[in-house]
């Protein structure tokens, strides 16, 4: 699940980041063609929520793990 979670967080990162290609250099501004309104928020849902499948990593040493 967590290759998935980087998969759905790099998705998300390139949702909010593709409405602002078009005030980037010319070469890039195709990105923001196919970009539609609210995708930024969206991306930064989406890549919020990608933290879920990334899940915590354990502890290796815990206060009470006496």
């Amino acid at each position: 699940m967590r290759i998935v979670g980087y998969i759905v967080f790099l998705i998300g990162l390139w949702m909010m980041v593709s409405p602002q290609a078009v005030l980037g250099l010319h070469e890039l501004r195709w990105i923001a063609d196919y970009a539609f309104p609210g995708e930024a928020f969206i991306g930064a849902l989406v890549s919020s929520g990608s933290l879920l499948l990334i899940g915590k990593t354990k502890a290796n040493n815990s206060v009470n793990s006496h």
